[in-house]
């Protein structure tokens, strides 16, 4: 009860509660039916719509009224299971001329940022609206941001204090991304390659003036081992997790 006390304050009235006791019980229930942000984790998500369903990840534990208050008991409780809202705007990084998305799976986790009043009628027009709903501050209006996460599973490796880091199991770059996107330095070796192996091959193919079928047999081969190597450096870059338009 002590750790619990320290995190939320005391929070039942005593035997002879002062008005001083009814205030302070009092204000704590109007805290407490205020949310502002929650952790959450996603349960599944619609990428048409852009909108998850999340779990809410703070547990409701409330007075259990059907039991006894005791001595060893003073304050019996109900730990009811977490709940789950559904059609929960995404809060994806986006304006009317760009945006940045990720994979988001059930699993993930993050943020359940609540807005002051009802957001139905602004998600339909997108623009100044009445809220209509009367309640404030209600879990039902939150938008989920995708961030943090567990102590157990952190970013890995540790993040960079030097560079921009995007990573995923697939990168696109640009919504009808399709092409591969090519190292400059792989690219530059593997026609260095090509060039130096070609002509390797038509210095050889030269000194034997004039051809032979042996000497011609052997710039073919050369030539051929080399675009083979080549090919198979195409094939490399198209197998790459990064994609262009």
């Amino acid at each position: 009860m002590a750790s619990r006390e320290n995190r939320t304050g005391i929070f039942e009235l005593g035997q002879d509660p002062q008005l001083a006791d009814l205030f302070r019980v009092a204000l704590r229930a109007l805290k407490l039916s205020v949310r502002t942000h929650s952790v959450g984790t996603v349960v599944s998500y619609d990428p048409a719509k852009q909108t998850a369903s999340v779990r809410v990840d703070a547990l409701q534990v409330l007075k259990d009224l059907g039991v006894t208050p005791t001595s060893a008991n003073p304050l019996p409780i109900s730990v009811q299971e977490p709940i789950t809202l559904e059609g929960v705007p995404v809060g994806w990084t986006r304006t009317s001329s760009g945006y940045l998305t990720f994979p988001l799976a059930a699993g993930d986790t993050g943020e359940l940022h609540v807005q002051d009043r009802s957001l139905d009628q602004w998600l339909q027009i997108g623009d100044s609206t009445d809220p209509v709903s009367a309640f404030i501050h209600n879990l039902a209006d939150s938008v989920f941001h995708p961030n943090i996460h567990a102590s157990d599973d952190p970013i890995t490796p540790p993040t960079s204090s030097t560079a921009t880091v995007l990573e995923g199991p697939l990168i696109n770059l640009g919504a009808g991304a399709a092409s591969p996107v090519v190292k400059g330095d792989q690219l530059g070796s593997a026609f260095a390659t090509y060039t130096a192996t070609v002509s390797a091959a038509l210095a050889t193919w030269g000194a034997t003036l004039p051809p032979t079928p042996i000497s011609n047999g052997k710039f073919i081969a050369d030539i051929g081992a080399a675009t083979a190597v080549l090919a198979t450096s195409i094939t490399s870059w198209n197998s790459t997790k990064t994609l262009t338009e």
